[in-house]
């Protein structure tokens, strides 16, 4: 039986969403570039997996919808270390857009990618 996994997609994906999500923590934290610059791993793997699982989809619109869904609840399961970071004035807190934005955008170009290579593989 054939993969229905588009790995085109989900590399691609994965690792937009690598590079968004990490752009979005140091936008919201300046010290996680500087001295702190090892916890970018912790962002930078959510991104992967967002990014990798969404543009594994193969397809723009499922993987829009799965990448938007995908950071809304891994923000909302993160939400008490942000919500502490923003407390103690060492972060702020993303607005509702950019959590959305960092799995939407990663799985759309995963899909667009994932969808590409699977019509090429079709007509091959």
């Amino acid at each position: 039986m054939a993969s229905r996994i588009s790995w085109a997609g989900a590399a691609v994906g994965g690792v937009v969403g690598g590079i968004v999500r990490v752009a979005v923590a140091a936008l919201h934290s300046p010290t996680i570039v500087g001295e702190n610059f090892p916890i970018t791993i912790i962002p930078g793997t959510i991104g992967i997996i967002t990014g990798g699982v969404a543009g594994g989809t193969g397809r723009i619109l499922l993987g829009t919808v799965v990448g938007g869904g995908l950071s809304i609840l891994f923000y909302l399961s993160s939400m008490p270390l942000v919500g502490l970071l923003n407390i103690l004035g060492a972060a702020t807190l993303p607005a509702w857009w950019e959590v959305v934005a960092v799995g939407v955008i990663p799985g759309a170009i995963g899909g667009a990618v994932g969808q590409i290579a699977t019509k090429r593989q079709g007509t091959a």
